[in-house]
């Protein structure tokens, strides 16, 4: 059976059957909004102060899965740090832009707060420095030290304001504290004054049990992100900050799927309702979710159930875990209009960070 189905972990997913014939394209922009930039001074500079082990992902991974995660990477480098070989990809890909984010490994919320400024500050330089050979390919996505609330909103205005940036990706947790902690109001504050999206990205969960099979990122990744999810919801933070647009990796992860869970708490417990006053299910649709899910049923469920307005074309690139045929995706979902196709591969993503699609038209 294995033998059936290639090992290609940057090609065509195993996820789903693909067409025989290539898929048509929208005339409209695509906009990959989940792509991936490493930037290997920013790891040299944390070096001596955040070791190998700091990452959760390759701590909890037994040695085999260690040394594959490794081995692609290596084998990648090229791919995650420049834009030629990423170019050409985008074209195999129907991708007209892509909104480029830093590698997940480097948040570097474990450093000393100075440290986590100057590391942020190289990495949105070096990215900023990469997208502006080609203005009309990419939008650049901000990190941030969000160990450190006012350092974050520093950074971020600087982002926005000095590179041109879009949006800004932070990590589903910050070392022990959850997303929706007291001291970071004032960023969501700033985020929603500043009307750009936050993109929320795991960094696996930590428990004994995801050593081998990938699990690290199979199940902890997708948890990580479901437990940020569920904090954001029930200790008010959605509530409290109506305009806030958050966008989810891998589709929302388990959130998505299973929703009612939720709503059953909030009717059925005191402490599910101390932060809200509405069903945790209405907070949930005003997320944005992207389209790393591989199955054309799951994909289906998360138009159908939040509607096309809040689907937005991701690949994960240049992961392993990454979709390399985003747009063949949606345009497998039946009964889509063009019109919902047209959203969902790029003008939500345009709307999201605030860009016009004349941006990027030669």
């Amino acid at each position: 059976m294995a033998d059936a189905i290639p090992l290609n972990p940057f090609g065509p997913t195993a996820g789903r059957e693909h067409p025989r014939e290539k898929s048509p394209r929208p005339n409209t922009l695509t906009v990959d909004f989940h792509g991936h930039m490493f930037v290997p001074a920013a790891d040299e500079l944390v070096k001596p102060y955040l070791s190998e082990e700091s990452h959760l992902g390759r701590r909890q991974s037994n040695p085999r899965t260690r040394e594959i995660s490794q081995a692609q990477f290596r084998e990648r480098l090229g791919e995650w740090s420049g834009i030629e070989a990423r170019l050409a990809d985008m074209d195999r890909m129907d991708l007209d832009v892509m909104a480029v984010s830093c590698a997940p490994p480097q948040f570097h919320y474990g450093v000393e707060a100075s440290l986590g400024q100057e590391s942020s500050e190289l990495i949105n330089n070096t990215i900023a420095t990469q997208i502006a050979r080609r203005p009309d390919r990419f939008a650049g996505i901000a990190t941030v030290p969000l160990q450190d609330t006012w350092l974050a909103i520093r950074e971020l205005d600087r982002a926005i304001s000095e590179l041109g940036f879009r949006g800004v990706m932070v990590q589903a947790s910050v070392g022990g504290e959850e997303l929706s902690a007291q001291r970071l109001e004032p960023f969501w504050d700033r985020c929603e004054a500043l009307d750009v999206p936050v993109f929320i990205h795991p960094a696996s969960f930590a428990t004994t049990r995801f050593g081998r099979n990938y699990l690290t990122n199979i199940i902890g990744n997708p948890l990580d992100t479901t437990v940020a999810v569920h904090y954001l919801i029930f200790d008010g933070v959605m509530a409290r900050h109506p305009g806030l647009k958050v966008f989810l990796a891998h589709g929302g992860a388990f959130a998505a799927a299973y929703s009612a869970r939720m709503d059953h708490a909030f009717g059925a417990r005191p402490d599910c309702r101390d932060h809200i006053d509405e069903l945790p299910s209405t907070y949930l649709k005003r997320f944005y979710f992207d389209t790393v899910v591989f199955s054309v049923s799951q994909l289906s469920y998360l138009i159908a159930q939040f509607g096309s307005g809040h689907v937005v074309l991701g690949t994960d690139y240049p992961a392993d875990m990454g979709e390399y045929d985003p747009v063949e995706h949606v345009c497998q979902v039946e009964g889509l209009a063009e019109t919902e196709r047209e959203d969902i591969c790029g003008l939500n993503a345009l709307a999201l960070m605030g860009l016009d699609e004349a941006r990027f038209r030669s």
